[in-house]
């Protein structure tokens, strides 16, 4: 089987490259940046309309709110550019053929509106300028093809990755305290990326189709995510400060959503829980739950002082 994998310089899609190389797949891989087979920009009609007849296409390419090249200005067309007009043209070079085509979304793409979980069938809302625009480039690959799936990753996690843990790690290192909006008790779900990259090959060998949650086993609050970090850093109490998140909103809302975007600020207030069990009938066996996560994180950022990978 011929794939094609984009985004294969990034967090998630170099783990997808491996992981499908060694399902001895030939794996045609291509991004912006960095050792791939095909360097190019998709949102380029150009470039896109030159790729390779393939079997199967992966699309990990997007950029998000943690990606290092987020302007400060103009957010709305960068993510226009990157998520949107990127996936129309791979859309346009593939639509129409019998190729399977497995998307990345998000979780945030399920409308936030406080649910215990949210399920494939759940209601889906942009509430924010990066779900916009995923949800756009959802619609677009829905309608081009027959054969697609799309895999909804919650956060995803594990070496490299960051976010807020590089700060909540920093703080309890040097003072034994830490600082957070909200109050941190609603069960926050993640995803280790070698986990996400097993579903995506599994999608890929079955062709299934369809829409694909994808969270780690007995998500954690914000609260806990503190304990098991704690805990791995070996200190045994840890002074919590905890930031009403009202002000966080107004000044958020002052600077266009840009100090924490809409989607961030919803998190923080209710649960971000996905409905795994299409994924598990699948086949899909996540290796890791949310408390091995945020260790392995920890461990990653005390043994790597410069930032990692976002």
């Amino acid at each position: 089987m011929r794939v094609l994998l984009t985004g294969a310089a990034g967090f998630l899609g170099s783990a997808c490259r491996k992981t499908l190389q060694r399902g001895g797949r030939e794996v045609l891989t291509t991004d912006r940046r960095g050792a791939v087979d095909l360097r190019g920009d998709l949102a380029d009609p150009d470039f896109a309309a030159g790729l390779p007849e393939v079997e199967t296409v992966v699309h990990a390419a997007a950029v998000q709110y943690v990606s290092p090249d987020l302007p400060l200005l103009r957010r709305r067309r960068y993510f226009e550019r990157n998520n949107v007009v990127a996936t129309r043209h791979l859309c346009a070079r593939y639509g129409g053929r019998k190729v399977h085509f497995v998307n990345v979304g998000t979780s945030m793409m399920y409308r936030q509106c406080g649910a215990a979980s949210y399920a494939p069938g759940s209601p889906m809302q942009g509430q924010g300028v990066y779900s916009r625009s995923k949800l756009a480039a959802q619609k677009a690959v829905e309608s081009s093809f027959d054969e697609w799936s799309t895999i909804v990753p919650c956060i995803i996690g594990g070496p490299g990755r960051e976010g807020l843990f590089r700060g909540f790690v920093r703080m309890i290192q040097r003072s034994g305290s830490v600082a957070f909006p909200g109050r941190g008790e609603n069960p926050v779900h993640m995803v280790h990326v070698d986990d996400v990259a097993a579903l995506a090959e599994l999608v890929v060998e079955r062709r299934a189709r369809g829409l694909f949650n994808a969270g780690a086993p007995e998500p954690l609050s914000i609260m806990r995510w503190i304990d098991e970090i704690a805990a791995e850093l070996g200190v045994a109490a840890v002074r919590v400060r905890r930031i009403p998140l009202w002000p966080v909103h107004f000044l958020s809302a002052l600077t266009g959503y840009r100090l924490l975007a809409r989607e961030q600020l919803l998190m923080l207030a209710q649960p971000h829980v996905l409905d795994i069990s299409g994924s598990l009938a699948l086949g899909w066996i996540p290796q890791r739950n949310n408390a091995r996560i945020a260790r392995e994180i920890a461990r990653y950022i005390v043994s790597s002082p410069a930032r990692g990978v976002e």
